[in-house]
């Protein structure tokens, strides 16, 4: 028991380093929080300082979100417990300790975990994904489309049912999180990537 919390606390501190925050003030300067949508997510460091920058902030916030998932895993933790690991992380990204619990909606963290927990679901994600950017070119309803997929994706394989749990509720809190892109899409003023914002 105590293994596996320890595990848990890991999985949270991990998941709350701030990556975006830390490349878009090292390529800019910039507090991400106060540029572009305000959201500290790779999206918005790609808005504001470019495609590397929002590549290596993506690609950090997958790799400490997949490390701790995996060590879980390598060490034997029950899977109920590996599951709470990769809720853990993704709680981290969105509520950083570091950063007075203000983080990033989620995404990469939850294509991360689910990278490891179970990747064919990361297949399906990545496929809707891309369909919806190239359709809509929205990044926030692709990204709930897409992740609202794993729930369906892990249940349809028969997988382990405390992953089919947790993918559930990461496709709830998600959602949850995109609150307000919701709304903008709902009444027609949310932004498309590539698109240049109104005065």
């Amino acid at each position: 028991m105590l293994k596996a919390l320890v595990f848990v606390v890991i999985g949270y501190l991990s998941g709350s380093i701030p990556f975006s925050y830390l490349v878009g003030r090292l390529v800019t300067g910039k507090d991400v929080r106060r540029e572009g949508s305000g959201n500290v997510g790779a999206t918005n460091v790609l808005r504001i300082a470019g495609k590397r920058a929002g590549l290596a902030a993506a690609s950090g916030d997958i790799l400490k979100s997949f490390l701790p998932v995996l060590a879980a895993g390598w060490a034997g933790l029950d899977p109920v417990w590996v599951a709470v690991t990769g809720g853990a992380v993704i709680l981290g990204h969105c509520y950083p300790v570091w950063l007075g619990f203000a983080g990033g909606k989620g995404v990469n963290s939850a294509l991360a975990v689910f990278l490891v927990i179970f990747w064919p679901a990361d297949v399906v994600f990545g496929i809707v994904w891309l369909a919806c950017f190239r359709l809509t070119r929205w990044v926030s309803l692709a990204s709930i489309l897409a992740v609202a997929t794993l729930p369906v994706t892990l249940a349809a394989a028969g997988a382990e049912k405390s992953y089919t749990i947790l993918a559930l509720l990461t496709a709830v809190f998600i959602a949850y999180r995109h609150g307000s892109n919701i709304r903008r899409l709902l009444d027609g003023t949310e932004h498309r990537m590539g698109e240049r914002k109104k005065a």
